[in-house]
């Protein structure tokens, strides 16, 4: 996205590559390295995490456990960044991650006693 970005400044300034990424907003480096990199570090632990579920738990319960993290997102989004409003939208958003995580406890309830 970047380079898209560079290249597309540089037609603006009429094939200047200097003027190109003079014109790139500036990366704050010196303040954003530390946040950037302790996300990045989370990310991958929860990737290797995800890998190893997958592995020990099979897909079908593995796959459902990784993607529940979809309902921690929405939690998020619902109590600390207020992103859905309205009762009825939110009653209706629990409605659905509750059968997404019956969804979860079938497919675990199948992976124990599929395996005997």
């Amino acid at each position: 996205m970047w380079f898209l970005r560079y290249m597309y400044n540089v037609y603006q300034c009429k094939g200047d590559f200097t003027e190109g990424y003079r014109a790139l907003p500036p990366l704050h480096l010196k303040e954003m390295w530390l946040a950037g990199a302790l996300c990045g570090s989370i990310w991958e632990i929860a990737n290797i995490g995800s890998i190893v579920s997958v592995q020990v738990l099979g897909e079908g319960v593995g796959f459902s456990l990784v993607q529940s993290a979809l309902l921690v997102s929405g939690l998020w989004g619902i109590f600390w960044f207020h992103e859905i409003r309205g009762q009825v939208t939110i009653i209706l958003w629990l409605a659905s991650s509750l059968v997404t995580l019956f969804g979860v406890l079938l497919l675990s309830h199948e992976h124990v006693h599929g395996a005997g």
